[in-house]
C-alpha cells in the first residue's frame, strides 16, 4: 500500500479501535483456535474478565467505570469516517478509493463481528452484568452495525458472511492487535528454556555451534542425553513445546514431530546415539565440570 493510501487507512482504522469496549472471558481459549496460546498468568489475572476498553492513544483501559458517554463518541468516530470516506471516493483514483475502502471494510467487519459476539454472549461472560453496561455494548453493537450499511451505501461493497478463521486473521493483522500482543502473550520459548542449569544459554549456543544443522531421530539424542544429565525433563504435555522451541532454536528442518518424539533411543545398540552422546560428554565437560 503506497505511504499517502496507508496513512488515509491507518488514520480510518484507528478511529475502529479508539474507544471499543470489550472483555475476554476465560472460556475463549477452549475454542480449537485459541487452545495453543501461551498467556501469561499475571496478564489473565489483569486482563480477563474485565471490562476494558481503548483510548485515544490505543492504550487499553480497566473500565469497570465505563460510562455511555464512550458509545457517544464512538458513533461520532465512525460517522466522521462515513464523511471522510465519501471524501476520498471524490479525491482518490477508483483503483486506490477500492483498495482503500476494501481493507477497511474486512477491519469493520471484524470488529463488527467482535460486537455482535460480545452482545450475545454478555449474560454468559460479561464480567459486569448490570443493566448499563449492557446498553454499553448494545450501543456499540448498533453503531458497528449501522456503519457497516453506510460504507455499503457509500462504497457499493457488501460485507461478507463472518467466517471465524478470517475474523482470527484479520484481528491479528490488526494494528491494535499487533501493538497489544507482545506484552499479553509469553514470550515463544526457545530451547535454552527448557534446560534446567543456570547457564543454559552457554549449553545452548554450544549445540548451535556443534550442530547447525541437525533433524529427525538425532536431534532426539541430543534431548536424551540431557534427560539422562538430569537438566532436561520432558512429559507428553510439554513434547509439542519443546518441538516449536527447537524449530525456532536451530531454525532449519529439523524433521517432523514423530521422527523426533517417535523414536526409541537404544543406547547400547545404536552407535549413532553413541557417537554423539561421547562428543557431547567431551564437549560439554570442557565448559561445565559439574553438569
Amino acid at each position: 500500500m503506497p505511504i499517502d493510501l496507508n496513512s488515509k487507512y491507518q488514520k480510518l482504522t484507528n478511529e475502529i479501535f479508539k474507544n471499543f469496549v470489550f472483555y475476554i472471558p476465560l472460556s475463549i481459549f477452549d475454542k480449537e483456535v485459541f487452545k495453543n496460546l501461551s498467556i501469561d498468568p499475571k496478564l489473565v489475572e489483569d486482563w480477563f474478565n474485565q471490562i476494558i476498553y481503548i483510548d485515544d492513544s490505543l492504550n487499553f483501559i480497566n473500565g469497570n467505570n465505563i460510562t455511555f458517554a464512550i458509545c457517544l463518541l464512538k458513533s461520532g468516530a465512525l460517522q466522521n469516517n462515513c464523511f471522510q470516506l465519501m471524501e476520498y471516493k471524490e479525491t482518490l483514483s477508483e483503483n486506490s478509493f477500492n483498495y482503500l475502502a476494501e481493507n477497511y471494510l474486512k477491519q469493520v467487519e471484524t470488529y463488527t463481528y467482535i460486537s455482535n459476539q460480545l452482545l450475545l454472549h454478555f449474560e454468559k461472560n460479561s464480567p459486569n452484568k448490570d443493566l448499563n453496561t449492557k446498553a454499553i455494548f448494545h450501543y456499540q453493537n448498533f453503531y458497528f452495525n449501522n456503519h457497516l450499511d453506510e460504507i455499503n451505501r457509500i462504497t457499493g461493497l457488501k460485507p461478507q458472511i463472518f467466517n471465524q478463521e478470517t475474523i482470527v486473521e484479520e484481528v491479528t493483522n490488526s494494528k491494535i492487535y499487533k501493538k497489544f500482543s507482545p506484552t499479553f502473550f509469553k514470550k515463544e520459548k526457545s530451547f535454552k528454556d527448557f534446560i534446567s542449569h543456570d547457564r543454559n544459554l552457554e549449553i545452548e549456543t554450544i549445540i548451535l555451534k556443534k550442530y547447525p544443522i541437525i533433524k529427525g531421530k538425532k536431534l532426539r539424542y541430543i534431548i536424551e542425553f540431557f534427560v539422562k544429565k538430569g537438566i532436561l525433563t520432558i512429559t507428553y504435555g510439554t513434547q509439542t513445546e519443546l518441538y516449536h522451541a527447537m524449530k525456532k532454536t536451530f531454525d532449519c528442518n529439523i524433521g517432523t514431530y514423530p521422527s523426533i518424539f517417535g523414536y526409541k533411543v537404544n543406547e547400547s545398540k545404536d552407535s549413532d546415539y553413541l557417537r554423539i552422546a561421547n562428543e557431547l560428554e567431551i564437549i560439554l565437560s570442557d565448559y561445565f565440570k559439574t553438569l
